[in-house]
């Protein structure tokens, strides 16, 4: 068809230049001749409609030659030959460099008459278990010592009625170091207006105990809610002066000891040493003093076994509007906050029906950990007050539903309650009670929301009946300041049966709990720092308005990266000194009170009850931060991939190396204390989040229920690198219980098990062999790890108190592993006589490692022999070689033409805990190019910088093990780093060579960045080097290839594997709508707005027609011109307003909340199967590239096509930690509670906690039921009564008629 109408085109131009052409004929005709031949000349092809296209004038067409389109070149594609001849060369030259600086044939004829053994875990855990032992009874001890002394003075004190001195005062924590001045109160008869001691204490700072010190003396802090100078907790704290002599014997026979303490039951703490209270936080917020020790997770599980608490929230009508209802929500939070984990809660609101703020907690209860906690607090402030209340019904329900605990499968509670919070009660329910309760197991707490001003009821005399008879308390809550002391009643209602039996102490270990920290000052924290931000946009927006609005989607692309990518800062900027406590309840030595009231009456007669005592005098205690505890754990022994942590008898772990307590570098993340242990140690095979595998659940109910010692193996994920790498292998678990209480765990990996062992003993030529290797080389050791040290740190690094150790041991004949206790004396201690500990064992290994690599690190670079490395390929380098044992040793190699000088081995001083030692020995012999994945990271607020990385993060490592000559068995791995940008230039000189032909055609195709690049990628498909001039080093095939990526994919030679974050952090607004209730329709809001526009735009209209109308204003008058020059001025101070404020400069509020998050993770899999699939030859877009692997490394070089665009939906990023899409994700409320029903829809039970249960006996609790009203005293007989006043009247009567006679006369 289109040859004919080509045809009909060149005829009819040929007759036109053959026709002779006289001036008589037009334009006119011309086009009428075009016209009949228009149904061969254009035609319109369109299948619906044939239309006749107009002829355009011709005297403005130009003919143009008509251009045949040449047929596509065929691309010239790179063959598999010619990619395998460059990987070929790539490995030679990462070989040659080397051979030429690491010289592993010195190495390993250093280490040629060394043991070879095979790693045994039961071993390990055995070893592990009795260091933790060791130290928890030491301290447990210490505690127990503290709790006799107490006792036996309080009772001393009680036997002989001893006061304290009117003049005493005590040292303040708050203000030690501040010398006070006196004022006198105001007249004779008031109480000093101060109790504290006016006197400055010397302190100094101490590296142990993180604060600002002084070992001569204890201080007091106390509770904000206690009145320091009431004369009750005056003499309590006098007679715990006496405990400085305890605190000082114990730290003198273990100077190791942490904080010891006394947390007095009256609200005071007394510590030692003495500190300054503001030293102890590592985190100043400027935020009021909250602190107290009676709430502290040590105190509570001090007091008691664990308990069953149903807290009933009152949500009629009456409530709605009523400063009653604050006054609720915090007693419930104060008390939620005072429960610790193993309690078992729930919060019910109640008016005509009975329901918990958050749908998936009715009808149970859940752990009272920081989560739960949190998500009932955030819900519980949405929920609607409206209708009466039903409290008959509620008590029904509460009964059964803590009766139905007892057929559950987890740990029974010890003791049950119901804590009714209410602002009425109506009708007596102590029958009811009776009927649902008939043993009197649950006891009943009434807390009556009361003003002091409103109208009087029943109340109080009905809640008074109902709890005395339940063995519970009445309390009348008047203003926010009752809410701590009124909890702290509650707790000392269910310590009775602890304490009644006056014979055997508890000895707890508490919860996981950051050292003086409180979730409130977190939450406080983040409102500071997006107040700062506030502050900084508002300058921002004074100083270039235009600039700033122009860059005002910056904080919503901030938000999205922290909320939608999950790229948060990771980093601790700050150590919040995680720890845990041992705690012993000290008994009150009184078993009997009289309590005398005045009645309220006309004579005011006193009446007397006589209650048994069965409290708490307090809690001794000593702190056991987790740096002490990760200090004696023998890491040396689990190798590369191995590691050791402790859970709890929960399964929440209380160290591991994967636990990420903080974010934003200085916030502690929600619920770090309730991370189970198989939220880190994960399946291999994928699954949703917290939808575990059945065979890991059996696991961990062997781990933590069952079994107390025993082994399992199974397939697990290795996660590592913070989460963006992961390795998926076999592993053997051994674990062994500490005390029945916490559980230590050994993982190790199946690759690693034959091992070489340095072994030697720690003698004087050791030291003196070992100390002259050291001498004048450079080397460092593991900074985690237990060489030898000192108690309190002093030397400025590891390696420099190494060698002073090593002296000493050359020195001293009788030279002590350790010296843990401290002199007391007036004079400064020597170094010599301070208190350190040591590893015999691990010194004797570094030593032997330190002896053999001598000769190796004694061969420095050398110009004029082979060891000359400046014309390097790779540039300059630093050459290095670690063992497994945490020593490390380097040398560095300088390049004439380099990108960067060679940094320090010192930046890598982890040893086997490094990256790429770890992948070096999953792979023997095979030379691991290691690239450092930097994490995305951004920061809240916009001003302040994210702290760099350092050089770790910006030079690779090559590694390879280097194994017994002779033997089986890796001695370490040696290697060197290099900078990345020789890599590249590796790369395009191999890859993109000069062709010399003039033809470019009749070249081989290479990598020319125009129709193929070259990339360097590793088994996670992390690009190594590229061709790209840029310095990132977290750059992924998938995200800058993801055509190739797409086809390794399909073919199966990569696979996606998903690791979940179960540490996750979210932020939602602040506004974040939780209710439930049903919207309006769209159509419905969209013609409200409709006519609220109409009515706006009516008004206006008719304004102006108003304005503008001469029939109802004739003339301005004095008024009309001044209302004029007011609006005037208004509207020019609001336009100067607006000009400097804008609606956009607002921030968007949030709030954070714990939450699930996943990260895709790409894995290379090294099958025939796979393997045969990448060496396939390339076919553009439908196999757009040639790859072949490494020879002998870890590394896959691609060759991408270009010219193929992707058009398919994005890949999974590797950078992104996004989001966990759950079930029913709409049908929760928000992100605290939709965590919180996740992870109760899956519970993971723990055995019970390793303390006695004294329950709650309701005959044995008789004495406190004197439930009646108080009757007055009885008065004196009548007898002695009548004789008195007689006598009395005849005295004033004699007296009378004296002075009337003196009178008259």
């Amino acid at each position: 068809m289109n040859f004919v109408i080509h045809l009909v085109i060149f005829s009819v131009f040929v007759n036109i230049c053959e026709c002779k052409i006289t001036p008589t004929v037009n334009n006119i005709d011309i086009k009428k001749s075009l016209e009949e031949h228009q149904d061969f000349l254009l035609v319109n092809k369109s299948k619906i409609r044939h239309t006749p296209l107009t002829v355009a004038n011709v005297t403005k067409i130009t003919v143009k030659s008509a251009t045949i389109k040449k047929p596509p070149v065929k691309p010239r594609l790179i063959t598999r030959e010619q990619i395998k001849e460059w990987a070929k060369e790539i490995s030679e030259r990462l070989f040659e460099i080397e051979g030429k600086v690491v010289r592993r044939d010195v190495l390993a004829n250093s280490f040629s008459d060394i043991t070879i053994e095979v790693r045994n875990g039961s071993a390990i855990v055995d070893k592990a278990s009795e260091a933790l032992e060791d130290v928890f009874e030491r301290r447990g001890n210490a505690a127990e010592a503290i709790m006799r002394r107490a006792e036996e003075i309080s009772s001393y004190v009680l036997k002989n009625k001893f006061q304290a001195p009117s003049n005493y005062t005590f040292d303040d924590s708050i203000d030690l170091n501040v010398l006070k001045k006196y004022e006198p109160p105001e007249s004779e008869w008031e109480l000093p207006s101060s109790c504290k001691s006016l006197n400055k204490l010397r302190l100094q700072k101490n590296l142990h105990f993180n604060a600002q010190i002084s070992l001569e003396a204890t201080s007091v802090h106390v509770a904000p809610e206690v009145f320091v100078c009431n004369p009750k907790i005056v003499n309590h704290m006098y007679w715990s002066e006496a405990l400085l002599s305890t605190f000082r014997e114990n730290y003198a026979q273990d100077a190791t000891l942490d904080f010891q303490y006394f947390c007095s039951a009256s609200g005071f703490l007394r510590h030692y040493p003495a500190a300054l209270w503001d030293s102890l936080y590592n985190l100043n917020v400027g935020a009021d003093d909250v602190f107290d020790c009676r709430l502290r997770p040590w105190y509570v599980s001090a007091s008691g076994a664990p308990r069953d608490i149903l807290i009933l929230l009152d949500a009629s009508g009456s409530m709605y509007n009523s400063s009653n209802l604050v006054t609720a929500e915090h007693l419930t939070g104060t008390l939620l906050n005072a429960l610790t984990d193993d309690d078992q809660v729930n919060v019910l609101r109640f008016n005509v029906k009975v329901q918990s703020p958050i749908s998936c907690f009715n009808d149970k209860l859940v752990s009272a950990n920081n989560v739960n906690s949190a998500a009932m607090m955030s819900a519980l402030r949405r929920q609607k007050l409206k209708n009466e209340s039903l409290i008959g019904d509620v008590l029904a329900y509460s009964v059964n539903l803590l009766k139905k605990q007892h057929n559950l499968d987890k740990p029974l509670s010890c003791q049950q309650a119901i804590v009714l919070i209410t602002d009425s009660l109506y009708i007596n329910y102590t029958d009811l009670m009776r009927q649902l309760d008939p043993e009197g197991k649950i006891r009943l707490f009434i807390m009556w929301l009361h003003d002091q001003y409103g109208l009087r009821d029943n109340t109080r005399n009905l809640g008074s009946s109902m709890s005395c008879d339940r063995d519970g308390y009445f309390a009348e809550l008047i203003t926010d300041s009752d809410v701590t002391e009124q909890v702290m009643r509650i707790l000392r209602v269910l310590e009775r049966p602890l304490v009644a039996q006056r014979k055997k102490r508890l000895r707890v270990y508490s919860d996981l709990y950051a050292h003086m920290e409180d979730p409130r000052r977190g939450e406080f924290y983040w409102q500071m720092k997006e107040n700062s931000e506030q502050e900084y946009r508002y300058k921002q927006l004074r100083k270039n308005r235009d600039k700033f609005l122009k860059s005002t989607r910056k904080d919503l692309d901030r938000m999205a990266n922290l909320e939608q990518y999950g790229q948060y800062y990771e980093e601790e900027v700050i150590n919040y000194r995680l720890q845990i406590s041992v705690a012993v309840p000290v008994f009150e030595s009184t078993t009997v009170e009289n309590i005398t009231i005045k009645l309220d009456e006309e004579k005011q007669r006193d009446s007397t009850k006589t209650f048994p005592v069965n409290r708490l005098l307090g809690v001794a205690g000593v702190d056991i931060p987790i740096d002490h505890l990760k200090l004696v754990m023998p890491y040396y022994l689990t190798g590369a991939g191995g590691s050791l942590f402790l859970i709890d008898h929960r399964g929440n772990v209380v160290l591991h190396n994967n636990s990420k307590p903080v974010f934003d570098g200085d916030v502690l993340r929600p619920g770090y204390r309730t991370v189970d242990f198989l939220d880190l140690e994960q399946p291999a095979l994928d699954h949703y989040a917290r939808d575990y595998p059945i065979e890991w659940l059996d696991f961990r109910k062997a781990v933590v229920i069952v079994e107390a010692k025993g082994s399992r193996t199974m397939y697990a994920k290795s996660i590592y690198e913070g989460g963006l790498r992961v390795m998926l292998e076999m592993r053997e678990y051994h674990w062994k219980r500490i005390h029945n209480h916490y559980t230590l765990v050994l993982s190790l990996p199946k690759y690693n098990h034959i091992h070489v062992v340095p072994t030697a003993h720690f003698s004087q030529k050791t030291a003196e062999d070992a100390l002259k290797a050291l001498s004048g080389t450079d080397f460092a050791i593991h900074p985690d790890w237990l060489y030898c040290r000192h108690v309190d740190p002093h030397f400025d690094s590891r390696e420099l108190e190494l060698l002073h150790f090593l002296r000493r041991r050359r020195d001293e004949p009788n030279f002590s592993m350790r010296k843990l206790k401290h002199l007391f004396t007036p004079v400064p201690l020597t170094l010599l006589e301070k208190p350190y500990q040591c590893n015999g064992e691990l010194m004797g290994r570094i030593c032997k490692e330190a002896i053999a690599t001598m000769q190796w690190s004694l061969e420095h670079e050398d110009p004029d022999t082979d060891r000359d490395c400046s014309a390097c390929l790779l540039g300059s380098n630093t050459a290095f070689f670690a063992t497994e044992n945490g020593l490390t040793r380097w040398q560095l190699y300088h390049a004439t033409s380099a990108h960067a000088d060679p940094p320090e081995g010192s930046v890598w001083p982890m040893g086997p805990s490094e990256a790429w030692y770890r992948r070096a020995t999953a792979q023997p012999d095979t030379l691991i190019i290691h690239a450092p994945i930097p994490p995305v990271r951004f920061l809240r607020n916009t001003e302040p910088v994210v702290p760099p990385l350092g050089q770790r993060w910006q030079w690779l490592t090559a590694a390879r093990t280097l194994s017994h000559p002779k033997k089986h068995g890796v001695i370490g791995v040696a290697g060197y780093h290099f900078y990345p940008k020789h890599l590249d230039d590796l790369l395009e000189s191999i890859t993109n060579y000069h062709c010399a032909l003039e033809d470019e055609s009749k070249c081989e195709p290479r990598c020319d960045g125009k129709n193929w690049t070259c990339v360097l990628i590793d088994d996670a498909g992390w690009i190594i080097a590229d061709q790209d001039n840029d310095d990132v080093m977290n750059k992924h095939l998938a995200n800058e290839h993801p055509i190739a990526m797409k086809a390794l994919l399909n073919a199966s030679i990569f696979k996606v594997r998903w690791v979940h974050d179960y540490q996750g952090v979210c932020f939602a607004p602040v506004d974040e709508d939780n209710s439930a209730a049903p919207r309006l329709s769209s159509i419905i809001l969209s013609l409200w707005n409709y006519m609220i526009t109409i009515i706006n735009v009516s008004r206006d209209l008719w304004t102006f027609y108003f304005i503008t109308s001469n029939s109802f204003v004739k003339c301005d008058t004095e008024f009309e011109k001044e209302k004029r020059r007011r609006r005037l001025r208004r509207d020019y101070e609001r336009e100067k307003y607006e000009r400097l404020h804008d609606d956009r400069v607002l921030l968007n509020r949030t709030r954070f909340a714990a939450c699930d998050r996943t990260r895709p993770l790409y894995e290379l899999q090294r099958n025939k199967k796979a393997m045969e699939a990448l060496n396939r030859p390339a076919k553009p877009c439908t196999w757009p590239l040639v790859g072949t692997e490494v020879p002998q490394t870890n590394l896959i070089l691609i060759a991408v096509y270009k010219h193929c665009p992707y058009n398919g939906a994005p890949l999974n990023n590797s950078l992104i930690n996004g989001l966990v899409e759950m079930k029913d994700d709409n049908f929760f409320s928000d992100q605290a509670s939709r965590l919180a029903c996740w992870r109760n829809r899956i519970p993971l039970p723990g055995r019970p906690p390793n303390t006695t249960c004294y329950p709650h006996n309701y005959a044995a609790e008789e004495g406190y039921r004197q439930c009646g009203p108080w009757l007055p005293d009885p008065e004196p007989e009548e007898t002695d009564s009548g004789s008195v006043i007689g006598f009395t009247k005849i005295l004033f009567i004699s007296i009378f008629v004296h002075v009337i006679a003196r009178t008259n006369f």
